[in-house]
This record gives structure tokens, sequence and C-alpha cells, in this order.
């Protein structure tokens, strides 16, 4: 499983650096290859600063001989050495540099891809995933896999250098080199728990760090709400309780890996010594040469550490990578589907006809919508209403272009709403949502959202439309009013009227308005009813709602339960049916429903 796992990052690097990463490789080698020279020269540099040990220089291998016949003297060797070690050094700041940006430029290429799936994914798929999850992928997720790559980039420096380290050592002495593989690899093998646990550790924290995003996102959407209900404790301790997990995980595989250390530590010692010893009594090697072999076997000891400590350190970061990969293939799977050849939008003068529309949700029992037919007339405002459940916004959903039915259709003055036309047809609806979310900037950027290149009059009509230009007139900054944090610097009946300016600054065809004043108090939702109802005749307006105030301004009403049509009309109508679903809403229901004098 590590294994396949690692060759998949390695396809993935290659593929998303366009192959450069083979650079960084070529750069490792160049500095790999001028690290083992400069050794190489080491030995016998030092040997020809004595008269008395010059005459020995033959004995050092590799170049020993060619030092003796050509006789270069001790400034040139000097000269030489300082060259190929500042050749190292600018080759391994070359390639560190290079890597950087290679994997920064990986980095955000991750990010859009991710970014770019969940835009073009259907909004159901959307809507069935936590928030907090891909956030956490965006902002930690994908920073644990640079750093796994990075972790590859540098196991394939170490092992480059490794190998010509052991070259090196064996053409001195096969033997000593292969003691020195067979040591490594021994000590390398006895550390697989700690490897196997880094891995373990690495889904552990991707699950920790999903629990621990969803907790902090969870509580900075819902502050008001802690802080009204006095329950912030209970947020700062779950957090806490996060922190506290992440913390002994994290020590616990630091303190394990940490004895790793120690044992290659310790082993390399005791191999260092055992290597002295057969270099000595068994080999009976001359002075250079064990010369040459203990200060190459000192420079791989810590290759094998270099190894162990980057190996572990990828493996506790890979399986962010995988968490990323099925993220990535949800939203691809699921993307939304367009026609290459987009058709306009149909143009709404008579009527949307519902024919036998269904929709089932994947997993669940019962489907949401139910062979739904029905016609909502243009120009007109039509209530759907309907009991938590019912399939109201589901409905909404569909006619506003937002999800595809499982069968069915829906049909503008006859023209059917397809994946050619969807996209467009979605593009002339308004929308005014039950949480009307406002960004943190001017109230002008808020508006613009809804026609981009919109004037400051167009503006100034979109809000007297809709009952709130007298009160932005008042401000101080007018339009460049900061609407502050979700719009926080407005109330919430406030914030539904501007949310319902820029759905009509686009001039839709269609305005949706999702419970849209469910939260309000009965004169903020009279407000917005008498906006709503000014409307009436200039768009076909469709309205998910159950108070009686803004029912009672519908000419038509389609009534749903369990995702069926239980009674459709016209209001008076339906109002007339004692045993109906409408008026037993209105019976029941005494939200909205201004008190009589005297009432408290």
């Amino acid at each position: 499983m590590t294994g396949s796992l690692a060759r998949k990052i390695i396809r993935f690097l290659w593929n998303i650096t366009d192959g450069k990463v083979l650079r960084a490789i070529m750069l490792s080698l160049l500095a790999s290859l001028t690290e083992g020279i400069s050794l190489v020269l080491l030995i016998p540099l030092a040997a020809t600063a004595s008269p008395e040990n010059a005459e020995r220089v033959r004995e050092f291998p590799l170049i020993g001989d060619w030092i003796a016949r050509t006789s270069p003297g001790l400034g040139v060797l000097l000269i030489a050495f300082v060259v190929l070690v500042s050749m190292q050094a600018l080759l391994s700041r070359q390639r560190q540099l290079y890597s950087l940006v290679l994997l920064q430029r990986a980095s955000d290429k991750m990010k859009l891809s991710l970014f770019r799936a969940i835009s073009a994914a259907r909004w159901d798929a959307i809507a069935a995933r936590r928030l907090s999850d891909i956030s956490q992928e965006l902002n930690s997720g994908i920073p644990r896999i640079m750093t796994a790559m990075n972790c590859l980039i540098t196991l394939a420096q170490a092992l480059i250098m490794l190998a010509i380290y052991m070259v090196i050592a064996a053409v001195v002495s096969w033997q000593m080199a292969l003691f020195a593989a067979v040591v490594g690899s021994a000590l390398f093998a006895l550390l697989f728990p700690i490897r196997r646990r880094a891995t373990a550790h690495g889904r552990e924290l991707t699950q920790l760090y999903q629990d621990q995003n969803h907790t902090v996102l969870e509580f900075i959407a819902g502050i008001r709400l802690a802080k009204s209900f006095v329950i912030e404790d209970r947020h700062v301790r779950s957090f806490g309780q996060h922190l506290d997990v992440i913390r002994k995980s994290t020590i616990g595989y630091s303190s394990l890996a940490g004895y790793g250390t120690l044992l290659f530590q310790v082993g390399s010692a005791i191999a260092a010594a055992v290597f002295v010893w057969l270099a000595i009594t068994v080999f009976t090697l001359d002075l250079g040469q064990i010369a040459v072999l203990l200060l190459i076997f000192v420079r791989i000891a810590p290759r094998f550490n270099t190894i162990q400590d980057t190996g572990q350190q990828f493996l506790s970061n890979a399986p962010a990578f995988t968490s990323y990969e099925a993220t990535l293939r949800f939203f691809e799977e699921h993307r939304e589907t367009v026609s290459a050849a987009e058709s306009p939008a149909p143009r709404l003068a008579q009527g949307l006809e519902l024919r036998d529309l269904a929709m089932r949700f994947e997993g669940a029992r019962t489907p949401a919508l139910d062979g739904l037919s029905a016609t909502i007339r243009a120009g007109r405002i039509t209530a759907l209403v309907g009991p938590s459940g019912s399939g109201k916004s589901t409905l909404a959903d569909i006619l506003s272009g937002l999800i595809t039915p499982s069968s069915g259709s829906i049909a503008v003055d006859g023209v059917a709403i397809g994946d050619d036309n969807r996209r467009s047809w979605r593009s002339t609806i308004g929308i005014v949502p039950q949480d009307a979310f406002l960004f943190n900037a001017p109230l002008s950027e808020n508006l613009l959202v809804g026609k981009a290149d919109a004037s400051d009059n167009e503006l100034w009509r979109a809000l007297d439309r809709a009952q709130i230009g007298d009160l932005v007139r008042s401000l101080p900054d007018g339009l460049a009013t900061p609407v502050g944090d979700r719009g926080s610097r407005f109330s919430g009946g406030e914030r539904q009227r501007i949310a319902l300016a820029r759905a009509l600054l686009r001039e839709p065809q269609l305005l949706v308005l999702d419970e849209a004043t469910s939260a309000l108090d009965w004169e903020n939702q009279q407000k917005v009813a008498k906006a709503i109802a000014d409307l009436r005749g200039e768009l076909t307006i469709l309205l998910i709602a159950h108070q009686p105030s803004i029912v009672a301004i519908a000419d038509d009403i389609i009534a749903l339960e369990s995702g069926r049509i239980v009674q459709s009309g016209g209001y008076d109508a339906l109002m007339a049916d004692n045993d109906g679903a409408l008026a037993r809403m209105m019976r029941s229901d005494d939200v909205g429903k201004r008190p009589a004098d005297g009432e408290a």
C-alpha cells in the first residue's frame, strides 16, 4: 500500500510539473558528484602537506597515482578543492531554489484544480460535503502533500549521494563497501515498524485536522449564537480537546521516531568500530585505503539516517494525497453537465411547466420529489407551501437550474430546460436565500454581484424596488457603506431587502425567494412582503414560505407533502377549502399575524 502510494505521488509529481522535476534531480546529481570528487581529493591533499607523507601519496586510491605523476602542487590542489566545494554549494542552492519554485507552482495548480472542480460541480454534490473538509484540503491538506513531494526529492538526492559514495568505496575495497551496504540496509529494515507507524499517524492527522477545522469554522459561523446562549466555553473546550488529541498524537509519534534516530546513530557508531576492526585485522588494508574508506563511511552513515528520517516524514504526510485525490475525484465525477454549444435562455412569457418531476438524492431512502406536474404562470406570484422536508427547496433548486431532476422535466414556454441551456436559464434568475449572505465589502460591491457593470442609477433603482433605498440614502457613506462580516452592519430585515435588491439588479425573468422572511419579525415581514407585492406583473415570482403574511400575497399556491403536490390553485379558492392543506397551515401557523389591540 505504501509503495503504491509513493508511486502514485511520483507519477503525479512528474505530471503536474511537466517532467521538470527531472531538472531538480539532475542538479542533485551534479551537486553530489562535485561533493564526491572533493572528498576523494581531500585526503591526498592532506598527505602532500608534509614532506614525510608526500611520498606515500601513491597509496591513496583513485587519484593518488595521478597526483604522484603530475605533481600539481599544494596550491593547485587547494584551489581545486575550493572550486569543487564552491560548485557543490552553488548547485545545492540552485537545486533548493528550483525545487521550491517547482513545488510552489505544483501547489498552486493543485489548489486551482480543486477550486475549479468545486465550482464546476453540481450544487447537490457541493451541499453533500462539509465545507470545513473542503477548506481543510485547500489550507492544510495540500501543504502536507507539498511536504511529502519535497521529501521525495530529498530522498532522491540522498540515494544519488549514497550511490556515488558506495561506488567510490567499492573501487577502494568491494568487501568493505558490501559491509557498509549490509549494515545500512539492516538498520533501515530494523526501523520498519516506525515507518509503518508514520503512515498510520499520517492518516490520523488527516482526520484530526478535518475535525478541528470543522469545529473552528462552525464556531466562527455561529459565534453570535454561541455568545447569545453563553456557550462560548463549550466551543473553547471542544477546540482545546482537538488540540490536545493532535498534540498527543504528534508527540507520541515524534517520541517513537526519536528512538529510531537514536538507534540509527548508536548502530552507526558500532558499525564504524567494526568497520575499522575488519579493515585492519581481516582485510589488512593500508593506511590510505583505511583513511578513504573511513571518511566515506562517515559520510554514508548520515545518508542512511536522512533516508530514514525523510522516509518517515514522507509517510506521515503522504495520506493527505489520498484524501485530496478522493475529494477531487468526487467533485469531478459530480461535474455539472454543460453542453459545448450552449443555447440561449428561453423567454418566460407564458409559464413554467413541470412534467412528472422526480428527484432522489444519492443514499436517500425516499425521493425528495415524486411525480410532480404543475404549471407556474408567468407574471404572477406563486407560493410553495408545506411542512419541512416536503420538497419545497428541492423544487426551487430544480426550477432555478441549480440541480438536475432524476426524471421528468421542466419547460419554459414549451422549451425544455436541459444540459444545453440550463446555465443560461440560471443566469436569468434572481435568488434570495433564507440566509441573505453579504460579503464583507462596501454595499455597492455586494449589489454589483447581481450585475457587474451596473451604474449608480441602476443600483438606486434596485434598492428602491426592494423598499430600502431611503434607508441607504440616510447613511453617511451611502452606497460606500461597509456591510461588515456577513452583513452585520444591517439588521436581518435590511439584509433580506439588500439581497432582494441584488437579485432585482439583474432584471430576472424569475425571482425565487427561499424562506426569505422566516427569520424576520412581523414588521420586517411586512416590508419584504410589500416589496414583493409591488413587483407583481413585472416578473414571475416563486415564494417558499409558511408565514401567512407572505403566503397571503400569492396569486397561486402549490402545497407539497412528502414530495407530492397535495393541493394547487388560486389563493382564495384554496382557502375556501377548510380541510385543504393551505387552510390547515394558515390556521395552525400564527407566525406573521399582527397582534390585535390589547394583545401582548
